[in-house]
């Protein structure tokens, strides 16, 4: 009776083994989302985001009560698990449709090559003027705002997951 229940116990046991690596990522990835929210990246300190100039000033004027670093939600979207190797995970920003993901999370300061297409410019005294195709390079600094870590940058997202391997090793037992 007691090597059954044992044996049960010890099957649970296996199985929440294999089932937790993918509930940790999902909780970082909920935890990285979260920031988003915050406008903060919770690590040792509450890092609050750098707020963006003033976009009235050159900028469209639609930007000025949006949330930094969301405007579609595509670089939001983004985070998700990319792998799980021997109970590793691995959660990752961008891809393919959004390369600034590490220039944002990170920060970026230096020379960038910008192409620009052809367009038609409104003169002064009212004619138009078309404008060739053409590239120009520019110095951008673009503020460190982190989004995305693992659980030695910030104690948060270790006690949460920590907090819910706890709460799945506790399930086995009843």
């Amino acid at each position: 009776m007691i090597t059954d229940r044992l044996k049960k116990i010890q099957e649970r046991l296996a199985e929440t083994v294999r089932q937790l690596p993918p509930k940790l990522g999902e909780e970082a990835v909920k935890f990285s989302s979260n920031s988003f929210n915050q406008q903060a990246w919770s690590g040792n300190s509450q890092e609050t985001w750098k707020p963006r100039k003033n976009p009235t000033k050159w900028g469209k004027s639609d930007d000025a009560g949006r949330s930094l670093l969301i405007k579609t939600g595509q670089l939001k979207r983004s985070i998700r698990i990319t792998r799980i190797i021997n109970n590793v995970v691995y959660i990752g920003a961008g891809g393919a449709d959004t390369p600034y993901a590490r220039a944002h999370n990170f920060g970026f300061r230096g020379k960038v090559e910008q192409n620009v297409g052809p367009f038609t410019r409104k003169m002064k005294d009212g004619k138009t003027q078309q404008v060739k195709e053409h590239k120009r390079t520019i110095f951008q600094n673009i503020p460190k705002r982190q989004f995305i870590g693992g659980d030695k940058d910030s104690p948060y997202l270790k006690a949460r997951l920590r907090r819910l391997t706890i709460l799945e090793l506790k399930k086995i037992i009843k």
